[in-house]
């Protein structure tokens, strides 16, 4: 008897949650509104990329430091990456942030040597990249870090690095 009664009212609880989503809304613009450029704000309270690109031979990766501290920084490699020369990490002034560096075939993990703080950013340069000659002209970096305390990864983003071919 329980199972029904839950059963229906479960039922009820769907159908009337879906009716209110599916139910339109009516928007009237007036005229003078026409001309009226639409903002959106964007509030982020945890690491995020906020650029990548390329710079001659040399990916780079932004990341703005939000809501936590970060120990360390994991970049997984794209599969068309055949090798790259050195990493060079960076506060937002230019400054070079002292951090240990761990490379292998997959995966960059960078190990600050004093926590990278909340409202501060930072840019990962990965210099001397040579791709391998197959494997298209987008690469993706999955960006994830390390919170002081905790042991699992937290997911920051993919940064995508568009090549344009010389020509």
């Amino acid at each position: 008897m329980k199972g029904l009664i839950f059963g229906s009212l479960s039922a009820l609880i769907l159908t009337t949650s879906a009716t209110a989503l599916a139910t339109p809304v009516k928007y009237h613009q007036s005229n003078s509104d026409t001309h009226t450029v639409s903002q959106v704000a964007f509030n982020s309270n945890v690491p995020h990329i906020t650029n990548s690109g390329v710079r001659n031979d040399t990916h780079f990766i932004k990341v703005a430091i939000e809501g936590m501290s970060l120990q360390n920084l994991i970049i997984s490699l794209p599969s068309q990456m055949e090798r790259f020369n050195g990493v060079r990490i960076t506060d937002q002034s230019g400054g070079e942030i002292a951090a240990k560096t761990e490379i292998s075939k997959e995966r960059l993990l960078i190990t600050f040597d004093q926590p990278v703080v909340p409202g501060s950013s930072l840019e990962v340069e990965l210099r001397g990249v040579q791709r391998k000659s197959l494997g298209g002209n987008v690469l993706l970096y999955g960006v994830s870090g390390q919170r002081i305390g905790l042991t699992g990864e937290i997911p920051i983003g993919t940064a995508r690095i568009d090549i344009h071919e010389k020509g």
